[in-house]
């Protein structure tokens, strides 16, 4: 973790002084004051994951599911069998379909289970007012080129994105393939048969839970990263007797409107306060300001809005300035990766947004010249303080511009740098906070007192309330392996639990995607792999791999039943190279809390673990790096490193 050095204490300003902003050294020490506010004993633990919680599971029941559309668990696995079975319906399990269907694995074979009611993952979740993307449509949206698909605007609404996917399901004939509100409870490998135990439960909405046992030659993990809504572990919660839900099962009951008609006019009576301030709340805020009779911001850290700028598309612009070539969607992706640099950028911008035009995110991305060794990341760190000052600079000034009363404004400000947390855009949620309806709660890094049967106790005031928003997103990204996310249990080579091995030993995989001790098991990153700041395209990348492995290795088998995995020489290597790439990442160490160090847990791991954590992370040299190496991998064609047995 960086550190401000005694020479440099001379200089700090106390925590109610005005800083100078062009001053790197007051900007740390601001940075740090505020991070110290936030830092609590319990770190992630100060979260409630509702789906793990009898108490709490209502939170996460589904308002979305229709029962008939569901088919029965037993229909789905006729003869108790699946020749690949994905685990997630969101963006990363239908690509990896996709690409095996591309890659010629018969699509009658696959079966993609969710626990969702539909496809759409996040997007099948989230249907709360106001919803986007935060990353243009252009290159968000996979397969434009394929589908011939113009995006309605430069960022996507949920509806859309949703309804996007259940198009790209119908165009590769995945449809059938779905088995939902259906989950994995355990899968086992069975080392006799050279396949994959799985229990499965399905909880159609309205009936008893179902349970199967099915028999898989291979299993894809692609559950995501933000799927699990977590809860504040605020004392009293569940003593407040008015409605209160979580932003990811908004409830329209509640608030009137829908998903495509987000009038909100059963608000128009109450008082209803939303905790959370991240990239949720910044896009309910505006819409629920417009219609409650007063509304409570909960703030425990202010976000870093900058613009979005949303337009609608115009059709011949798009195909004249964008979908102009074969191949645009890739080049316009290369080109938004190309400006996570602190050297020389593309002649042009293509995407031209928030993303890059802020240098200080290659925090966030990963960069070639970063930090090669531990020691070296303090003053890295400070580099990039410095670098990111202008843009730190611009938000503050946009906030000053937007909010009429200065003593709000300054509660707006975000005290750290832009790759501590993931950067926003919104047009609207600053102004939200000049509404004479609209009260900015400013916590001071501490959060919610306690929860009464009608109210909410924060410091020495009480703010009645009808209706209680939880916007306080997910289970963490960098939280748990693989088996975690998808809410499940994953027992290995001779009886190895991934939940018990991986925070032990760290992962042992093949460019983050294949596992040795957990064979014909396939991983949808990101640890031991990269990403982007646009994830939607990372597992578009590692369903490519997998797909190419699970490919060529039938090829190879020559219709014999087979195993796939690394060997554990070429494990060992790829855990020694992401080491030594992963030092880029070290500056999330030291952020202000949030989902890039666990809520600062990350900063507490004791040093016997430093190099588990290393060997588990990311690849440090940015997307771009990693995929030169997977591509030339797969060029050279003869699967270096992999095992078809």
């Amino acid at each position: 973790m960086s550190s401000i050095s005694t020479k440099d204490n001379a200089a700090l300003p106390t925590p109610n002084e005005e800083i100078d902003p062009t001053q790197p050294t007051q900007m740390r020490a601001r940075y740090e004051q505020e991070r110290k506010k936030r830092l609590r004993d319990d770190g992630n633990a100060q979260f409630i994951e509702v789906a793990k919680s009898a108490q709490y599971e209502r939170f996460a029941d589904d308002p979305w599911a229709d029962p008939a559309a569901v088919q029965p668990l037993q229909a789905k696995f006729p003869d108790e069998r699946s020749e690949m079975l994905i685990i997630g319906a969101g963006w990363g399990g239908i690509q990896n379909a996709v690409r095996m269907v591309e890659a010629g694995i018969p699509v009658e074979g696959i079966r993609i289970i969710d626990p969702a009611g539909g496809f759409g993952g996040t997007w099948y979740w989230n249907r709360y007012p106001g919803l986007m993307c935060d990353i243009e449509s252009y290159t968000y949206l996979p397969y434009l080129e394929e589908t011939g698909y113009v995006p309605k605007h430069r960022y996507s609404q949920g509806e859309e994105i949703r309804e996007y996917a259940n198009l790209v399901a119908q165009k590769w004939g995945l449809i059938d393939c779905a088995v939902f509100q259906t989950q994995a409870q355990k899968i086992v490998w069975d080392d006799d048969a050279k396949e994959w135990s799985v229990n499965l439960i399905q909880r159609r909405k309205g009936q008893s839970p179902t349970t199967l046992q099915i028999r898989s030659k291979f299993v894809t993990i692609a559950a995501g990263v933000l799927n699990w809504p977590k809860l504040p572990s605020i004392p009293g919660i569940l003593d407040y007797q008015g409605d209160m839900f979580h932003s990811a099962r908004w409830a329209y009951n509640v608030t009137g409107g829908s998903p495509k008609d987000p009038v909100l006019a059963k608000l128009k009576n109450k008082r209803v306060a939303i905790i959370g301030t991240g990239a949720t709340a910044v896009q309910i805020v505006p819409q629920v300001a417009k219609w409650c009779k007063h509304l409570y911001v909960i703030q425990r850290t202010p976000a870093s809005v900058d613009v979005r700028d949303q337009r609608e598309t115009d059709d011949e612009w798009f195909h004249q300035a964008v979908a102009r070539s074969k191949g645009w969607q890739r080049e316009r992706m290369r080109n938004f990766h190309q400006h996570f640099t602190l050297g020389e950028v593309p002649a042009v911008n293509l995407v031209n947004d928030g993303w890059t035009r802020a240098p200080g995110l290659v925090g966030l991305t990963g960069y070639t010249e970063g930090p090669k060794l531990p020691e070296e990341i303090p003053a890295y760190r400070a580099r990039l303080i410095e670098i990111d000052i202008p843009h730190q600079n611009r938000i503050h000034t946009r906030v000053d511009e937007e909010v009429k009363d200065p003593a709000t404004a300054e509660k707006l400000k975000p005290w750290y740098p832009v790759w501590c947390k993931r950067p926003l855009f919104h047009d609207d949620y600053l102004k939200s906070f000049n509404q004479d309806n609209v009260t900015l709660v400013d916590t001071d890094g501490k959060g919610v007192n306690r929860m009464t049967a009608a109210s909410l106790v924060i410091g020495d005031k009480t703010y009645q309330a009808d209706v209680v928003i939880f916007a306080t997103g997910f289970l963490a990204p960098a939280a748990g392996t693989p088996a975690e996310k998808a809410s499940m249990s994953v027992i290995g080579l001779n009886g190895v639990s991934m939940s018990e091995e991986w925070p032990r030993f760290g992962p042992t995989t093949l460019h983050g995607i294949i596992d040795a001790k957990f064979p014909n098991l396939f991983l949808s990153g990101p640890l031991q792999a990269s990403t982007s700041g646009n994830y939607r395209f990372s597992l578009d990348e590692y369903a490519k791999h997998i797909s190419y492995i699970l490919a060529e290795a039938k090829r190879r088998a020559n219709g014999a039943h087979f195993i796939v995995a690394p060997s554990t020489e070429a494990v060992e290597d790829w855990g020694k190279q992401v080491m030594i790439h992963s030092a880029p990442m070290g500056v999330a160490l030291g952020c202000t809390p949030g989902y890039s160090n666990l809520e600062g847990d990350l900063d507490r791991i004791p040093p016997e673990q430093q190099m588990v954590l290393a060997r588990s992370g990311l690849w440090g040299w940015g997307i771009e790096h990693w995929l030169g190496i997977i591509e030339n991998w797969r060029a050279d064609g003869d699967m270096k490193g992999i095992v078809v047995s």
